[in-house]
């Protein structure tokens, strides 16, 4: 039997978009706690999902918990949040973001007339991110697209993979402290949200659970108000929710139970465990590797995506696969996914 599948969302307006794909919904209330739950099942050929709907309020902090608590209690294979952003760059209203990863901009340290920052980060399952890139593509998603069109909001909907920023501010003008911090230090960022890195950092504790983050644009920071008042987080949340479910359609549930192999899943393991990649924490150096050997200038994913690959070739350094397992193994020797590729 298949696993429900996990969506979270923030706001009461998330939600409703969720639930207008579902059928035969029903409330669930978690027996510990009381947390809510709207369960439904999502139809489409050939298959029939049960889908766990979970609103967790807004912060990073609300998104962890009710993460957390979700995963516990439901034991998904599928997780994903889906809800509004407003666009940082490249982006517009109505478009939908993948969210590759995030960059939590809140920690730093204080000195004087200064803020040193000190980031966070968090990543989508590797597989999944690239599965809703290949649907942003399709041809089943154009015409998705041109069913949703609103001229009041935007002449062409867009799909995006790649940063979010995430923290616990909303940003409301261009000429913020805020905007110009992140325009510093995370000028990649396409979107800027309150519960991505929450979630994420949950969901890196399991990282063999299939994780995406997705954001669908409500504002462009500075017509924040005006765009709220036309109903924009009511149209981006049903873009989102509508290019979700049909990323839902795409999953091969026939291929759900076939064992991915140990490579498959410490790639899984290291991009969720060391998201900012190779140098996190020094693990690559510390199981034996050589950083000149491998392109960092990229994504932490993709260090990871090419580094595993490197040591199936016999490369990287003195260090292997099972070096690398042993040295994770150290520092989450508890972890239940690391334990399944010891």
């Amino acid at each position: 039997m298949k696993k429900p599948i996990i969506i979270l969302t923030a706001l009461e307006v998330e939600r409703r978009a969720i639930e207008q794909h579902l059928k035969n919904i029903e409330p669930v209330v978690h027996p510990a706690t009381g947390t809510d739950y709207t369960k439904g099942t999502y139809l489409f050929t050939g298959e029939t999902l049960e889908v766990i709907v979970v609103r967790t309020d807004q912060t990073n902090v609300n998104a962890a918990i009710e993460t957390e608590r979700a995963i516990a209690h439901f034991d998904p294979e599928y997780i994903f949040f889906a809800g509004v952003a407003g666009g940082l760059k490249d982006v517009n209203v109505g478009d939908i973001v993948i969210g590759r990863d995030v960059y939590g901009y809140e920690r730093g340290k204080a000195e004087e007339n200064n803020i040193k920052p000190r980031p966070q980060f968090g990543a989508s399952t590797y597989a999944l991110e690239q599965l809703a890139g290949q649907y942003a593509k399709s041809e089943a998603w154009k015409q998705t697209t041109e069913k949703l069109l609103n001229p009041e909001f935007v002449s062409v909907i867009s799909t995006y993979t790649g940063t979010i920023a995430s923290g616990e501010k909303v940003d409301t003008s261009i000429d913020s402290d805020l905007h110009q911090f992140l325009k510093q230090n995370a000028s990649h960022a396409l979107a800027i949200e309150m519960e991505g890195l929450g979630f994420l950092e949950v969901c890196r504790m399991r990282p063999l659970i299939k994780t995406l983050l997705l954001r669908g644009i409500s504002d462009l920071v500075d017509d924040k108000g005006q765009m709220d008042g036309k109903g924009s987080q009511l149209y981006a949340s049903a873009n989102v929710a509508a290019f979700l479910f049909g990323l839902l359609e795409q999953l091969d549930f026939s291929d759900a139970t076939i064992e991915r192999t140990r490579e498959q899943k410490l790639v899984e393991i290291m991009c969720k465990l060391y998201p900012g990649g190779l140098r996190d924490n020094q693990i690559w150096v510390a199981a034996g590797g050589d950083l000149s050997l491998i392109n960092i200038g990229q994504s932490g994913k993709g260090q990871w995506v090419e580094a595993i690959r490197t040591l199936k070739l016999g490369g990287g350094g003195n260090i292997n696969i099972d070096s690398l397992i042993e040295t994770v193994a150290e520092e989450y020797g508890d972890n239940k996914d690391v334990k399944e590729i010891l």
